[in-house]
């Protein structure tokens, strides 16, 4: 909250280090609290109906982080100040500080009889071992490579690419994605538990690699970057992101044993906050490393933006090979999501009518 308003103050190199500081204590913080939170809720929620309830957490975040953007586009404008910015960091602090109440409402997860007997922990090298829980490991590991970066990389390419749009645009076209991620909601509500998490993450995979597909079109200068096209990637996308998410979580509180599951979500969730605060890093050095690269070819033009799509296209197709690998039990196979999707179809319920 107070790096903003030493702008002038300080050299540029001190505000940015005191930048590095505060996201690497805030990411600090959140991989903490995010591996409590996972044996908690497993604890709390049966598995029959885990994915109704992240389905409804889902679509709280999406409702949350929706009116948070938009107010953020109409707080900030096109020409914002570094007071400005403190200020919506100090709105951050006081809803962080409300979310501690509804934490403190929720109930303490019962406690197995043998977890609470057992003196010895679960030793790492067992919890490498066990094989189920690998696989998955390999999967939160690739989608965390290609999470990592790729929508402050999407802002930056729409702030300064071919077409750039004003700031205040951008935001509002960001807020697109909540929108689409709260369409999970009434498309993952009974899904989630009937079919299973893999097949789910595939669909997602797929609809992903086709929004890369367009931001490879417009970076390439194939597809004109419009407010209303962005719009729509973005909405698409925020469905995508959600779909994957939410199966890979229920994914995860299903395969990891009862047993040790404390340790089991811990090495999970470092491995994701590793590779998630690395590899910004470095596509952001593939990014500045390509500065000025254009080459024409296959009718698109080559540059830094549509070769880093590229490439987060190639590390969607190694996260589908190593869901190929994820074991799951009582999973649907693809032709039954699809079938499902056909005969619950909203479009052939209004043509009964």
């Amino acid at each position: 909250m107070a790096v903003p308003l030493l702008d002038g103050h300080i050299n540029p190199q001190s505000q940015l280090a005191l930048i590095i500081g505060a996201l690497f204590c805030f990411n600090l913080i959140r991989g903490i609290a995010s591996t409590a939170w996972f044996p908690w809720i497993t604890g709390i929620i049966p598995e029959r109906v885990r994915g109704r309830y992240l389905t409804r957490e889902s679509a709280a975040n999406n409702i949350g982080s929706f009116f948070a953007l938009m107010l953020a586009a109409m707080y900030l404008g096109r020409d914002a100040v570094p007071h400005q910015f403190a200020g919506l960091f100090a709105f951050s602090l006081v809803m962080g500080l409300v979310s501690l109440w509804f934490i403190h409402r929720v109930p303490d997860a019962p406690v197995a009889e043998e977890d609470a007997q057992s003196k010895q922990p679960v030793k790492w090298r067992e919890i490498i071992r066990h094989q189920p829980f690998r696989k998955l490991l390999w999967v939160s590991f690739i989608w965390a490579i290609f999470m990592g970066g790729l929508l402050g990389f999407i802002v930056k390419f729409l702030k300064t690419g071919e077409g750039a749009l004003p700031d205040d645009r951008v935001l509002y076209a960001s807020a697109a994605k909540f929108v689409g991620g709260l369409i999970t909601l009434w498309f993952l509500y009974s899904r989630l538990d009937r079919l299973g998490s893999r097949p789910l993450m595939f669909l997602a995979l797929g609809i992903l690699g086709l929004v890369m597909a367009v931001w490879i079109g417009m970076s390439g200068g194939q597809i004109p970057v419009r407010f209303e096209w962005v719009c729509g990637v973005y909405f698409v996308m925020g469905f995508g992101f959600c779909t994957f998410y939410m199966s890979l979580t229920k994914l995860a509180m299903a395969t990891v044993p009862e047993l040790g599951k404390s340790h089991f979500f811990a090495l999970y969730s470092v491995v994701g906050s590793l590779a998630v605060g690395i590899f910004p890093i470095l596509w952001g050095i593939l990014i500045d490393a390509l500065t000025g690269v254009k080459v024409n070819w296959l009718g698109l033009e080559w540059n830094q933006f549509s070769i880093y799509f590229t490439a987060l296209l190639v590390v969607l197709i190694a996260t589908a090979v190593q869901v190929l690998r994820v074991e799951e039990q009582k999973a649907a196979r693809l032709n039954e999501l699809v079938f499902d999707l056909l005969r619950n179809n909203p479009l052939r319920e209004w043509m009964r009518r």
